[in-house]
């Protein structure tokens, strides 16, 4: 194909099948709206997607605007395409300040914290009788940490909220639960004594007779009082006697203590505490001879599922060889005895959570978790709760990986500094948002290469001579078309920018690098908190986590951690 031809083509698609587009932008603090029509048999914008773009933004829109009405009037040619209405103003990431109280106790009664001004002018600094009457006035008569009384008055922490009495919690009975008599997938645990699991050696293909029992109830015991730092007395509350939750085939026992399964099958402990007996379905391979599979049930496949097929179940998969350029779609988990290369293009996804040994350019999205035990290299991982790369080698080399609460790994990044992005704490919704941003900001560079290819090449020709009138009139039409596009690649970059810094990670979202943490690497908290780590490697545990709206990087695990595992 010519240049002329090649130019002519881009021109044609651009003019008859371009999708309708709108620009979100910032102007003098204010945010303006765009709105381009449709070409052709383009699709125009829907009025969902466009209200969607501006909640996620954060853009709240002044009373008497009507961004429906406008999108409306402009689709209708009322308005012309490509005018800039303002529609309120553009969000500021505001800053959270502390209270400047000086004693506050929190509406449980099981906290009390100091928050100290400077003095000014050389005035005196409270001494340890003004923090104890201090608390004393406020009801704060139990739980008190003298250390800490002691200490803020020879070494003041000013301008900051201090914890200075702490009540102690009722120790509540432990509640009776539910007992599987069936082997299930230990799942990794966050403490740093977990103990490597090895996927080929765990039952996960134990079947139960018809009538066998698969679980028991456990008695629950009766708990300790506490106390608030008021001094009033918490009563201890007796744990709760536990309740069957039923799934699917399966049956209590006469004696209202054991559970039964109705069906012979393949027992299961889901998260939620339900227990349910599946029904399984063993195949050897999924290729030509089987063609893609979509089961109301678990599958089991024996050896290996062929490039290019698809495999769906309602309930669990289990994998006993690696898989590689395929689908799998389960809803509920995914065990992978071996591993996931994708090479680029394979793709996982579960309802619950994925096991694997190693993950090579491949994709997995998890409602739950997922835990590999040898190595993710240079791929995209997204769970709704936490990624855990340990047990094995435990390293984590290139790509993509966002977790909804934890990432915990033995290595972070390569040797060769490959770029390995890391988010934690994120909301899935907000995922997605930003995901449709990088979607469309991928599509326009696209357009614009291709533009910008057929516009050199015009120069080019107009530098060794005249161009006739169809020539120039093409370059004009390049021209706007390269303006216009670059206008809503800017457009969705900083929409981009500002959806990335706009999510607050959960209080509690870490990332935990027991050996080696590589150059080369990002970890986003959101709202612009961001942690890049060094030019050089860091050897030993380093803990990353925000404490204060600061990225906390040091050696021991954040405090938060250490209270939830003591």
């Amino acid at each position: 194909m010519s240049e002329n031809e090649m130019t002519r083509k881009l021109l044609e698609e651009l003019e008859t099948s371009e999708n309708g587009s709108f620009e979100l932008a910032e102007e003098n603090g204010q945010a303006i709206i765009k709105i381009f029509n449709p070409k052709g048999k383009g699709r125009p914008v829907h009025p969902t997607d466009l209200m969607n773009r501006v909640r996620s933004m954060q853009i709240i829109p002044d009373k008497n605007v009507s961004i429906e009405r406008i999108l409306k009037n402009t689709q209708e040619g009322k308005l012309p395409e490509g005018q800039a209405h303002v529609i309120g103003d553009w969000p500021k990431i505001v800053m959270r300040k502390s209270a400047l109280a000086e004693v506050e106790v929190s509406p449980d009664q099981m906290s009390a914290h100091i928050f100290i001004e400077p003095p000014e002018g050389g005035g005196k600094m409270l001494t340890e009788e003004n923090l104890r009457q201090l608390l004393k006035d406020h009801g704060v008569v139990k739980g008190i940490l003298n250390d800490t009384i002691k200490e803020l008055a020879t070494r003041p922490q000013y301008k900051k909220l201090i914890l200075v009495a702490k009540g102690e919690e009722p120790q509540k009975g432990y509640d009776g639960y539910v007992r599987p008599l069936f082997e299930t997938l230990n799942k990794p645990h966050r403490d740093t004594t977990a103990q490597k699991i090895d996927h080929k050696q765990v039952n996960l293909i134990r079947s139960a007779k018809v009538g066998e029992q698969i679980a028991e109830k456990v008695d629950p015991t009766i708990g300790t009082a506490g106390y608030a730092v008021s001094g009033k007395v918490l009563p201890a509350e007796p744990g709760k006697i536990a309740e069957f939750h039923l799934g699917a085939n399966v049956e209590i026992a006469p004696d209202g203590k054991h559970l039964l399964s109705k069906i012979e099958g393949r027992p299961v402990l889901e998260s939620s505490g339900k227990i349910r007996v599946d029904e399984v379905v063993y195949l050897k391979n999924i290729d030509y001879s089987t063609g893609n599979v979509d089961f109301p049930g678990s599958v089991i496949v024996e050896e290996s599922v062929a490039d290019g097929f698809k495999l769906k179940a309602s309930g669990s998969i289990i994998l006993q060889s690696s898989v590689g350029v395929c689908e799998i779609s389960a809803g509920k988990d995914v065990i992978l005895s071996a591993g996931f290369m994708g090479r680029g293009e394979g793709k996982i996804i579960s309802e619950g959570d994925v096991y694997a040994r190693f993950v090579e350019q491949g994709t997995i999205e998890a409602k739950g978790s997922i835990f590999v035990s040898e190595a993710v290299l240079h791929s995209r991982l997204i769970a709704g709760k936490a990624i855990v790369v340990k047990g094995g080698r435990g390293d984590i080399n290139g790509g993509e990986l966002s977790a909804g609460t934890y990432l915990q790994c033995n290595k972070l990044g390569g040797a060769g500094e490959t770029k390995t992005i890391v988010t934690v704490g994120i909301d899935p919704s907000v995922r997605a948002v930003i995901d449709e941003i990088l979607a469309s900001i991928k599509e326009k560079e696209a357009t614009l290469e291709k533009i910008r290819i057929s516009l050199n090449r015009i120069n080019d020709a107009m530098k060794k001579r005249r161009l006739d009138p169809k020539e120039t009139e093409t370059r004009e039409k390049l021209v706007l078309a390269l303006r216009k596009y670059k206008s809503l690649h800017e457009s969705d970059q900083k929409q981009l920018e500002t959806a990335q810094n706009s999510y607050v990670a959960q209080s509690k979202a870490y990332v935990n690098v027991e050996t080696q943490l590589f150059p080369n690497v990002e970890v986003s908290f959101g709202k612009g908190l961001m942690f890049r780590s060094p030019v050089r490697s860091v050897p030993g545990r380093q803990a990353i986590y925000v404490e204060d709206r600061l990225v906390v990087t040091q050696p021991s695990l954040p405090r938060f951690f250490q209270s939830e595992n003591e």
